[in-house]
């Protein structure tokens, strides 16, 4: 079972500005369509990744071609950290200015701790998973600015 961690700093992260728009599965495809239009700052970050991708299958093909077959993407990964680089602390870089909610989560199993991230945004977002020994505890989640910083105890 899952249990959620507080996050210090969470009450500092901006909002969508349309925080009163339906969201969820009875969200209608009218509605979405106002919201995309109403905010349309977001396509800066898409095209900063679109150019990231480009610009990398430029460089070398076969790798692109492996990367974008495999699992870990840069919305969706998993870490194992071992006791020392978990002691270390853990910094995950967001982008604030996309992000409509913010969730960490933490669950034991399989004799690993695990750490979820979930980081929505409008269109997508990231879900970050550390895996870590189990008598490693979460001290403190913080919030600063557009870095996450996870230490452990």
């Amino acid at each position: 079972m899952w249990e959620r961690v507080d996050i210090e700093g969470i009450e500092n992260l901006r909002r969508s500005s349309a925080e009163d728009a339906e969201h969820g599965l009875d969200v209608s495809a009218e509605s979405m369509h106002q919201l995309f239009l109403a905010d349309l700052p977001h396509l800066d970050s898409v095209r900063r990744n679109h150019g990231n991708v480009v610009e990398t299958a430029s460089v070398n093909i076969e790798s692109s071609i492996a990367a974008a077959r495999s699992f870990e993407t840069p919305n969706i990964s998993f870490d194992e950290l071992d006791d020392i680089s978990a002691r270390a602390g853990f910094d995950i870089t967001l982008e604030t200015d996309a992000l409509t909610d913010l969730m960490v989560s933490t669950s034991i199993g399989d004799g690993r701790r695990l750490v979820r991230v979930i980081a929505p945004e409008r269109f997508g977002g990231l879900v970050h998973t550390l895996s870590m020994p189990p008598s490693l505890a979460i001290d403190s989640v913080v919030l600063d600015g557009e870095i996450l910083r996870l230490k452990f105890d």
